[in-house]
């Protein structure tokens, strides 16, 4: 199980996620989210979840979390794509 997470800057800050987003990649994940936001509050960013082969609940969560705090998630696939509709809805209830 990997997950890689990489990190490109331009007028957005994009999270490149590959792999399967679960167990202690959520916490990476997480962690690399919060260091941005605490640097640059108000800048605009990304997951870009196309390479995500799997989310368990935990990384469903924080997604969800992410969305209802302005990040835009991009997926590709019909199970990613599917995933990041059903995060859209539950962060649109929620907000």
């Amino acid at each position: 199980m990997m997950l890689r997470i990489t990190m490109q800057y331009t007028q957005v800050t994009s999270f490149v996620i590959e792999g399967e987003l679960v167990g202690p990649w959520v916490k990476e994940l997480e962690a690399c989210w919060e260091s941005v936001m605490a640097a640059e509050p108000t800048r605009a960013m990304l997951v870009n979840l196309a390479a995500v082969t799997f989310i368990d609940y935990e990384g469903r969560q924080l997604l969800t979390r992410m969305r209802r705090l302005g990040v835009r998630l991009v997926s590709a696939g019909l199970l990613m794509n599917a995933i990041v509709d059903e995060i859209e809805a539950e962060a649109q209830r929620e907000k």
